[in-house]
C-alpha cells in the first residue's frame, strides 16, 4: 500500500477522533438546549451514515455528503465550545471554576 494511502487514512482516523472528543465535550455543555448540544453528533452520524452508503454501490451520496458533514461536525462543536468559553468569562466566572 501506498505512504499516500496511509497517511490518508491516519489523517481520517484523526478527524473522526477529533470529531468524537469534540461532541462528547458539547454534549456535557449543560446550559445549551438539548438540540444544540446534539448537533455536532448528528452530524457525525449522519456523515458516516453517508461514508457507509459506498458499501452498498451508491457513491453518489457518498461522495455529495460524507465530507462536508464529517467536517461540519467538529467545526461546530468548536464554535459551541469556544461561545460557552468566551460567555463564562465575560460573566466573570474561573475559566476552570464549576458553575
Amino acid at each position: 500500500m501506498p505512504l499516500t494511502l496511509v497517511l490518508i487514512a491516519l489523517f481520517a482516523l484523526a478527524l473522526l477522533m477529533f470529531s468524537i472528543v469534540v461532541s462528547v465535550r458539547v454534549w456535557w455543555l449543560t446550559e445549551l438546549p438539548r438540540w444544540r448540544r446534539a448537533l455536532p453528533t448528528l452530524l457525525l452520524c449522519a456523515g458516516l451514515a453517508a461514508s457507509m452508503t459506498r458499501a452498498t454501490g451508491t457513491t453518489v451520496v457518498a461522495e455529495t455528503f460524507a465530507f462536508p458533514l464529517n467536517l461540519a461536525a467538529p467545526l461546530v462543536g468548536l464554535f459551541e465550545l469556544n461561545r460557552h468559553r468566551t460567555r463564562r468569562s465575560a460573566d466573570g466566572a474561573a475559566p476552570g471554576a464549576p458553575r
